[in-house]
């Protein structure tokens, strides 16, 4: 059972599109329906409420301001059947201005699926700005279906009818049953935990580790959804969903792991042990969090423990198999306390592997990492060596 999001636009197509929505309810699929202004012409959304969950039609209904943010969250797959030249032609010139574009670019850089069904007049499908668009959002990652072949609701015969639905559902099918690699979410740099308007509490996590890693898995075939600081490294070949504190970074966590089914999670983020609680004046007086504070005046600042993320992500997460690689930085020259550091995270139930470096080496000439999981270790040298140990601990477990 899927969450599908089909989207509608203004084409003769969405009566036959219309057949999908049926056919994805009867299997035991939940649809969802945007439909553009236009499509509206050609459809009437109560026509089909029996086997929707919900229609979408304006980006400021009362209580649904968020939806266009929510419903790319919400969906498994993302379908744009009949997609028409206008809209094909908005989304790669990254035009906004109605439920369906909008929508459809607030769920890029999700890693959900979605497939673009053209419907138009042949000369339309040719038009040298259809093509290149299409080529763009080929490029882009979105999965463009075929046009059939035949007569057109101009009366004219030639390319770009909308595909039969059984057609366009043994695509999407095949298409999501493909074997990958797997699923990846990977945390990327530190957290920042406000003081005021400008001060902070940090670390000196670059994210350079985490990027490369998220990098290498996406070449690698994997689907990589990356978590990233808003400071600081980003990788290339990975789409970022950023946050700044330790909350921000819980609550991306908590909804990704919980609407997606991951493979693992490799948690390589330099995560605040603590948040500011309050902040005080030299004489003991509660101060406001608003604005930049006096550099003049005494400040104490009470902190409160964070709780541990990698305790919550199993029970977070959709898949309940899911591995979690945890990394562990130490500063000490105590080698039986950075051992006794390691067993505690490795013999937790929730963590399967842990990556292991030390402050001591770290430096412009190299970075070594320790990968324990079992009664097992390995030794890398870079993060490269250490992304292809981490592939082949993955594929060894799946």
């Amino acid at each position: 059972m899927s969450n599908i999001l089909l989207i509608m636009s203004g084409s003769i197509a969405c009566e036959k599109a219309a057949k999908l929505i049926s056919a994805w309810h009867d299997r035991g699929d939940k649809v969802r329906l945007i439909l553009t202004s236009s499509a509206q012409n050609f459809i009437a959304d109560d026509a089909l409420e029996l086997a929707l969950e919900k229609t979408y039609t304006n980006t400021f209904a009362a209580g649904e301001e968020m939806a266009h943010i929510d419903l790319g969250h919400w969906a498994d797959q993302i379908v744009v059947a009949p997609a028409t030249a206008n809209l094909i032609n908005k989304l790669a010139a990254g035009i906004a201005d109605d439920m369906a574009s909008t929508t459809l670019l607030a769920a890029y850089g999700l890693n959900k699926p979605v497939f673009i069904a053209p419907a138009m007049n042949t000369r339309m499908l040719e038009h040298p700005a259809t093509q290149s668009s299409l080529y763009k959002l080929h490029g882009w990652g979105y999965k463009v279906l075929p046009t059939g072949v035949g007569a057109l609701a101009c009366g004219e015969l030639g390319q770009g009818r909308l595909a039969e639905p059984g057609e366009i559902m043994a695509w999407i099918d095949a298409d999501l049953s493909m074997p990958g690699k797997g699923r990846l979410l990977i945390t990327i740099g530190g957290t920042r935990e406000a003081i005021d308007s400008v001060r902070y509490i940090g670390n000196s996590s670059s994210g350079a580790t985490g990027s490369k890693l998220a990098d290498y898995f996406s070449q690698a075939g994997y689907a990589v959804t990356a978590v990233c600081a808003k400071h600081g490294n980003k990788p290339q070949l990975a789409n970022c969903l950023e946050y700044l504190s330790f909350e921000d970074l819980a609550q991306l966590l908590e909804s990704q792991l919980a609407e997606n089914e991951y493979t693992a999670v490799i948690h390589t983020a330099a995560v605040s042990d603590y948040s500011v609680a309050k902040l005080l004046d030299a004489d003991g007086e509660k101060l406001g969090r608003s604005g930049k504070l006096s550099s003049k005046d005494g400040l104490q600042i009470v902190l409160a423990a964070n709780p541990k993320l990698l305790n919550q992500l199993r029970a977070w997460s959709k898949n309940s198999g899911v591995k979690v690689v945890a990394f562990k930085l130490t500063d000490s020259g105590n080698k039986n306390a950075q051992q006794a550091a390691i067993m505690q995270l490795l013999q937790a139930e929730e963590v399967d592997a842990v990556v292991h470096n030390d402050l001591a080496e770290i430096d412009e000439q190299q970075h070594l990492f320790h990968f324990y999981y079992g009664a097992e270790s390995e030794n890398y040298s870079g993060a490269m060596q250490l992304a292809a140990g981490l592939e082949e601990w993955l594929e060894e477990r799946k």
